[in-house]
């Protein structure tokens, strides 16, 4: 049954603002007094064709939930005797109801998973627990014929079990979604960087994020992406930033009103992407205002981290100063957010939170003639985030709309265990959109302006670096300095049209057509800041491995050593600019009982001048036109994205100079490095090729899917090396195919006062590629010949090196306790730990030559289970209390994911964190 507490246990103190809302509806003002139902508009995909005749308010809704997907409670009385004037038409699943229950007195409140009670100040029970509604009134309304598409709203967000602070958590129970082997690894615990996922086999940098329709892709050099704590460039061939990710906003879920991911069957007004699309909504006004904290704490005495046995000593004294053991450390998190009326039409919601995390490490400080034993060092890495939405309703057909993000992830390191000069790296991202919703007479008109800048620096104490080997002879380091300063940068201004027309009838097909498009600037550039130095001196001449006393002065010191080398990296820009172009067109056709759908999407950009056209199509059939049984199938071309890297890396070598001298200080000779490393490309756009299969079944209560999903990606990026250079290619394949059952409770299971809803999937995924690193476009593809389970192979046609768990069951389970005003939510996950290929060091020989052995790595199965409590007592009149306790890893399994004998990885143990908080 549906209680108050699926949409959060309304208060005494609400009780005004369900007046309101019921009056609001009576009078025919509702629009303003919560605005979001108007404004939702802008989500296309939450519009549909809606035909329900004028008559019984009960037999509408029940029509208009299945239709919208929406799960209504409330009080079986409020509907009797009560009519409706129906309607007919394209419309947003708010405007729907809103326009089927004007003139009834009668409102509703939004709740968890798609839910949401209807109410009436007259048929609602008032206690001191608060108010109590009626039982569930509308069943089996779960819109069952979409598949690869899931919304998470705000609601299940919060409760549900395991971590959920970055947006790619959120995909940890999905079918379709691989994660790296390293992604939960002990190592990682105190990091603050979101882990990267892979859908149906693609590279986790070609996925599409978007926030309130404003693409949030970091294209400079996503690939790239892991941790770097130290060496964060290497001078000697100057690259691109490390470290970087391929989401410009590191954006916190608590500040989302919802979250959509597309996996398969993706509609044609998407673009950019070969893996999948991550849609998200800043949460909007829904006319109550309200002011709340929350502070979150994690800690390593919480903890249960596993090392190998030869590794614990080190473990102990953080012995990495790259991260890898993170022994002592301290997270935080600290949440503002809130909602505040903005006059009568208006009403804006903000939020700010900061993360930290401070863990301690330590490097030995030592040389083959010098050992200064160990040194301690501590890292900060924060995380601040800051979003805020306005709504207006100028008119009663025109929404305005405003959206403002911020996030920044900064995190010091240490030059080197030799060069010691701190820095600070930074992955920051801007952005605001100016949105507009038009309520046309034939259809609805959306309209977005939008600015982000997404930037990775690097900021050095030093940009200068020096080898003085006569400080060793004192007992002193020789060694000192740093990489100066490195930003990289992409800008991005763009404007989007769409047209969604009011559905119409052509003879016994019913028609849903929509259109749009999307032009782009985008402005990206590399710098490097001021002229990064190398030195390097020579002793005159040595004793014992010092430097000696060459000027008999009586001391040992810089007069007794020379300049050898010295390599200069120019203060240097590169800069690029290029517009993109996209447009869409798409039809949702219904016949009888048959849904098709049409889509043809165009894109083309001035940066790889490739113009490529995206057909998408699917059919479903309602098989016995019972709406219990469907049969889904597609076809649909996906077109992914380009990077800067590709342009950077042709230009960077042209900036170093190297100097040689000879020890009178006479200059040997100078090299010029020339504009060679990698000569002219021309790329096709990579594209993936989808296949799509799934069956539907209503179970009473459940309803399961059984889905087959292949994609064959081609054109993909790599690099070839030449005899002139290195250059980019298209050689890059793969095919991937997966199968997954999942079942999915429509309507909450009840038991003792308490409604549990459930979710379960079984997937199995196999892939085949050639390009076998998880970031191809810095791989060259290899035509060595290796001997692989008893014959003569490519390299290339080994199995992938990550991101390649073949199998995952998934299960989840979110309990709501009403009269507690409690919340009890568990994740199982179980891998089935996966395979890759390592070469033996040995060799075997046949009458064609001579090959590396290699063998299968497999790693053992791993299951974990993360539980969730979650409590909001009333402390006082108007104030709510929050306390929250995640135990992730309950039964501290773990497995062994090291993949070379010099490296040992494993798994992260038993963790728990605590939140607590206030909402006034």
């Amino acid at each position: 049954m549906l209680t108050c507490h699926s949409f959060r246990c309304v208060k005494q103190r609400t009780t005004p603002t369900l007046l309101a809302l019921s009056i609001g509806l009576v009078t025919g003002s509702f629009s303003f007094i919560v605005p979001d139902s108007a404004l939702a508009a802008s989500v296309i995909n939450e519009h549909k064709f809606y035909r329900i005749a004028e008559g019984s308010l009960e037999k509408a809704l029940n029509q208009f939930a299945v239709t919208s997907g929406w799960f209504i409670g409330g009080n079986a009385q409020l509907t009797r005797g009560k009519r409706t004037k129906g309607l007919e038409g394209q419309y947003s699943r708010r405007q729907a109801l809103d326009l089927l229950l004007s003139g009834t007195g009668l409102s509703y409140q939004e709740g968890t998973g798609n839910s949401l009670v209807l109410v009436d100040v007259n048929s609602v029970t008032e206690t001191s627990e608060g108010i109590e509604l009626s039982p569930i009134l509308i069943n089996d309304t779960k819109d069952t014929t979409k598949i690869g598409e899931k919304t998470i709203r705000s609601s299940e967000i919060e409760s549900m079990a395991g971590e959920s602070t970055n947006l790619t958590d959120l995909l940890k129970g999905n079918a379709a979604a691989r994660f790296s082997l390293s992604s939960s690894n002990s190592a990682s615990s105190a990091s603050m960087r979101p882990d990267e996922v892979s859908i149906h086999g693609q590279a986790h940098y070609q996925n599409a994020y978007i926030i309130d329709g404003m693409s949030a892709n970091n294209d400079l050099s996503p690939g790239d992406s892991e941790d770097k704590y130290t060496n964060p460039i290497n001078p000697a061939s100057l690259k691109m930033l490390s470290g970087s990710s391929s989401q410009s906003f590191y954006v916190d879920p608590a500040i989302l009103e919802s979250v959509t991911i597309y996996d398969s069957n993706v509609p044609a007004a998407f673009g950019g992407f070969l893996g999948g699309v991550i849609s998200s909504e800043i949460k909007r006004y829904d006319g109550e205002d309200y002011f709340s904290w929350r502070y979150q704490i994690s800690r390593d005495e919480w903890d249960e981290m596993h090392a190998d046995e030869s590794l614990e000593e080190k473990m102990e004294e953080g012995d990495s100063i790259a991260g890898e053991y993170t022994p002592d450390y301290l997270k935080q998190r600290y949440t503002l957010s809130g909602a505040q009326r903005l006059g009568e039409k208006a009403g804006m919601t903000y939020s700010f939170s900061r993360g930290t995390s401070r863990f301690a490490q330590s490097y030995q400080r030592k040389t083959s003639n010098l050992d200064l034993g160990r040194q301690g060092i501590e890292y900060d890495d924060t995380v601040d985030n800051l979003a805020t939405r306005i709504d207006f309703k100028a008119t009663s057909d025109l929404n305005l709309g405003a959206s403002v993000l911020y996030s920044n992830r900064y995190h010091d390191g240490l030059t080197s265990s030799s060069y010691e000069s701190a820095f600070v790296k930074s992955h920051k991202a801007t952005g605001i959109a100016f949105d507009t919703v038009y309520q046309a007479q034939k259809g609805l008109l959306t309209s977005r302006l939008s600015y982000n800048q997404a930037q990775d620096t690097l900021a050095s104490d030093d940009s200068i670096y020096i080898n003085h080997p006569a400080d060793a002879a004192n007992g002193d380091w020789p060694y000192s300095g740093g990489f100066g300063d490195v930003n990289q940068q992409q800008n991005t201004a763009a404007l989007t049209l769409d047209w969604l027309q009011n559905a119409f009838v052509v003879g016994d097909f019913q028609h849903s057509f929509h259109l749009g498009g999307e032009l782009k600037h985008i402005k990206q550039f590399y710098e490097v800041e001021d002229d990064i130095i190398s030195q390097t001196y020579k002793c005159i001449s040595t004793v014992n491995k010092f430097c000696a006393d060459a000027n008999s002065d009586g001391v040992v010191d810089y007069d007794d050593e020379y300049l050898l080398v010295q390599s200069e990296i120019a203060a240097n820009k590169l800069e690029k600019s290029y517009l993109a172009y996209g447009a869409f067109v798409e039809d949702s056709i219904k016949h009888k009982d048959w849904t098709y759908y049409l889509g043809l999407r165009a894109d083309y950009n001035t940066s790889l001048e490739n113009l490529d056209i995206s057909p998408r199509a699917s059919a479903t059939w309602d098989i016995f036109s019972n709406q219990q049984t469907y049969l889904i199938t597609g076809a649909n071309r996906y077109y992914g994205r380009d990077f800067f890297r590709y342009e950077v890396n042709s230009q960077l070598r042209s900036w170093r100079t190297v100097y040689r001298y000879n020890s009178d200080g006479s200059l040997n000779r100078v090299t010029n490095y020339s504009d060679d490393s990698f000569y002219q490309y021309d790329l096709d756009t990579p594209y993936s090729d989808e296949l799509v299969l799934g069956v539907s079944q209503k179970l009473g209560n459940v309803n399961a899917t059984l889905k087959w999903v292949s994609r064959d990606s081609q054109d993909l990026v790599t690099r070839v090396e030449n005899d002139n250079g290195d250059y980019y290619t298209n050689k890059g394949e793969s095919l991937t195919e997966t199968l997954s059952l999942s079942f999915e409770t429509l309507k909450p299971f009840e038991v003792a006062g308490t409604q549990t809803y459930g979710v379960f999937s079984i997937s199995y995924q196999e892939s085949e590629t050639n390009v076998l690193s998880d970031v191809s476009y810095e791989e060259e593809i290899s035509s060595d010949s290796i001997y692989y389970h008893g014959q003569v192979i490519y390299e290339t046609q080994l199995p992938k090196t990550d991101f390649n768990i073949p199998f995952t069951v998934k299960f989840s389970t979110e309990t709501f306790i009403p009269k507690w005003n409690l919340t009890w939510s568990n994740r199982i996950n179980v891998k089935a730990g996966g395979t890759i290929a390592k070469d033996t060091n040995e060799d075997y020989t046949d009458s064609t030559g001579t090959y590396d052995i290699y063998d299968d790595l497999d790693f053992d199965q791993l299951v974990t289970l993360d539980t969730t409590f979650e409590w909001r007592p009333e402390l006082f009149n108007d104030v709510d209390g929050y306390l929250k306790l995640k135990i992730n890893n309950v039964f501290d399994d773990y497995i062994d994911t090291s993949t070379n004998s010099n490296t040992y990885s494993y798994t992260q143990g038993r963790s728990s964190t605590i939140e607590v908080g206030m909402r006034f």
